[in-house]
């Protein structure tokens, strides 16, 4: 769970209190016993009080980077439940909205410093302060992308960032504390306020910041903080002045929005942070048809209000690719929604409402380019248990939909980098892909998940000092983004800076409260080639399925096991059979035998086993890279751009 770093104090509710630091819940004093999950969810739960919470945002937060039923959900929920039971009920603490979610709806009382004993500290977050990446001498591949989230999804919902200072690392001592100098022309977007009265309208209010996000993102010389890092402080005590220091922003915008039938009543202030004064306020009353004009108009207004100079043509190029059919919009927005919470059960869930979305506005290019990306995600999600031509058919109609909505929108970096991630990850055209993730970058140079992405492709590609630059630069760009630290920590791998790696999974874990699975197998792997072996075995316990026999033959061959590691192979074999060719090519490479590891590269090759695109930067394969049958396969694969 990706949970908050400041320490905001105690909660209190009925007879309970709940401490999220010490992760302690008691009863009128006297300590309730709750596990883990059941912790986090209740405390996600109270920290959106009175807001609905949408199951998919609930088990995306709580169960972050693992693949679970709705089951998982409802059994938590029950547990809750029957922990809170007071006199033989639960006074009502969980509502159930049916089919939706969740909602706290008793009264919390936040007591600041409440807590018995010495004060709690801050954890500090920082990038880590690196070396300059040299190219390593050998080429290979390896790399659990993260699922579309930063390739895709974000580059839709964050089109533009502020540079943040370069914080200290962990392991250096603090410098002296710098004068607050935010870069000119710049802005964090708040989460707007939902007005409605129906907590099911969130999503309404939170997509509305994220246009503005958008449209002021594509606005030349206004820097706008990454969604992430400005939602981050959504439902939490914080002065304007806080939030600015903490994304080093100059200004911040915040606004509410109320949504009746087909009308509309927004209103939004962008205040100084320095000074604490109003810069501009302003309140629409609209049909909810003038939405996307609307956006142009608030966008244009806040930079003049931020004394940006606008050239011909500029609004009309911030808000492209969107709509002016209300319901396409909502659709739209529900399906990021889903996206977002980044579950193989959400993609289908997404494709449908965008596929309504698009037949009610066939011009809708954004809603374009989210469906192609929750198609690429569900080919992805399916590929290993699904037969290949619906994979395939999968990846050929989510590279139709980039096409149509660069058709539509030729300038819209969603489109391309939607597009860049299907011709790297579900076609095997990594060189092709890269192009498009240049073409992006070139779109939005400041975006830190359009850099994280063009990382990620870069090192497909073996261009490892540019893409372990770009990574580092997201880092830099949006460091309360979770993801970013796993792209830079796999990043850092693929460039052989493993020590680094480590540090940067550290950095995610301070972040966001937990470590998921890919982080994990990141971290084993690492371990793996820096020699604590013993580290690595620890961490296989932790990674994801697809990555637990073949961590643990790793390991245990690698601590003189070699029965175990033997019994390890043997269970991959059986349970995995040729959709494994290229895990076993990475295993027989760890264990000399270069002539078999070659040979299950060939038998990879001829099953189209999509972790391919990882040839040229996986360390573990590093010990027959400067084979002429590895190169004879890196020329037919065609990697170079």
């Amino acid at each position: 769970m990706d949970v908050s770093v400041r320490d905001k104090g105690v909660y209190e509710f009925g007879p309970f209190r709940l401490d999220p630091v010490r992760r302690t819940l008691t009863r009128d004093g006297a300590p309730v016993k709750l596990a883990s999950r059941p912790f986090d969810t209740l405390l996600y739960l109270i920290e959106a009080q009175g807001r609905l919470v949408e199951k998919d945002e609930l088990l995306a937060a709580v169960w972050a980077g693992r693949i679970v039923e709705e089951g998982n959900l409802s059994q938590t929920i029950s547990i809750l439940r029957k922990t809170l039971q007071t006199d033989g009920n639960d006074e009502g603490y969980i509502v159930t909205a049916a089919g939706r979610g969740y909602r706290f709806a008793a009264p919390v009382h936040i007591k600041s410093g409440a807590r018995d004993g010495a004060t709690a500290s801050t954890p500090s977050m920082s990038v880590p302060n690196l070396p300059a990446a040299a190219p390593p001498a050998a080429l290979p591949g390896w790399r659990r992308r993260a699922p579309l989230l930063l390739a895709g999804v974000a580059i839709l919902l964050v089109c533009g960032a502020v540079a943040l200072q370069v914080l200290r690392s962990p392991a250096q001592a603090p410098p002296a504390a710098a004068a607050f100098a935010p870069p000119p022309h710049s802005v964090a977007v708040l989460a707007f306020t939902n007005m409605s009265g129906d907590p099911a309208d969130d999503y309404f209010a939170d997509g509305l910041a994220e246009e503005l996000i958008s449209a002021l993102g594509r606005l030349p010389d206004v820097q706008v903080a990454a969604r992430v890092s400005a939602f981050s402080f959504k439902g939490k005590p914080a002065t304007i002045a806080d939030i600015a220091s903490r994304l080093n922003v100059g200004t911040v915008l915040e606004g509410s929005v109320r949504r009746s039938g087909g009308k509309l009543r927004i209103a939004a202030q962008l205040v100084d942070a320095k000074t604490g004064f109003q810069l501009w306020a302003r309140s629409y009353d609209r049909d909810a048809h003038d939405l996307l004009a609307l956006e142009g108009e608030i966008a244009e207004q806040v930079a003049g209000a931020l004394s940006v100079s606008l050239g011909p043509g500029a609004v009309a190029r911030a808000v492209s690719g969107g709509t002016s059919n209300p319901a396409a919009l909502d659709l739209y927005l529900r399906a990021m929604l889903l996206l977002r919470a980044m579950q193989d059960n959400g993609f289908s869930r997404a494709t449908a409402l965008l596929d309504q979305a698009v037949a009610l506005d066939p011009n809708y290019a954004r809603a374009y380019a989210a469906r192609a990306i929750a198609q690429a995600n569900l080919a992805l999600s399916s590929s290993a248990g699904t037969a290949p031509k619906i994979v395939n058919d999968l990846c050929q109609a989510a590279l139709a939909s980039s096409d149509k909505a660069i058709a539509l929108a030729p300038d819209l970096p969603a489109a391309h980098g939607a597009r860049g991630f299907i011709l790297d990850n579900c076609m095997m055209k990594p060189a092709e892909g890269f192009e498009e993730a240049a073409r992006t970058r070139a779109l939005e140079p400041s975006n830190g998940s359009v850099l994280s992405n063009y990382a990620q492709i870069a090192m497909d590609v073996g261009r490892f000092e540019e893409g372990v630059a770009a990574a580092r630069r997201a880092a830099e760009i949006d460091p309360m983004q979770p993801e970013v630290w796993y792209i830079l920590g796999n990043v850092l791998y693929m460039a052989r800076h493993f020590d680094e790696a480590l540090q940067a999974v550290r950095q995610e874990k301070t972040v966001r409260g937990t470590l998921p699975e890919n982080s994990i197998d990141t971290q084993a792997r690492a371990q793996l080639l820096t020699g604590d072996a013993a580290g690595a075995e620890k961490s296989c316990a932790g990674v994801g399925p697809d990555f637990t026999d073949e961590c643990f033959a790793l390991a245990e061959h690698a601590l003189g096991k070699p029965g175990a590691a033997q019994a390890r192979l043997a269970h991959m074999h059986a349970q995995s059979g040729d959709a494994a060719n290229y895990n076993y090519a990475q295993v027989a490479a760890q264990w000399g035998d270069k002539e078999a590891a070659l040979s299950w590269l060939d038998k990879a090759v001829a099953t189209h086993d999509s972790n391919l695109s990882n040839l040229l930067s996986d360390p573990l394969l590093d010990p027959v890279s400067g084979e002429p049958r590895f190169k004879a396969i890196v020329r037919q694969l065609n990697f170079t751009p």
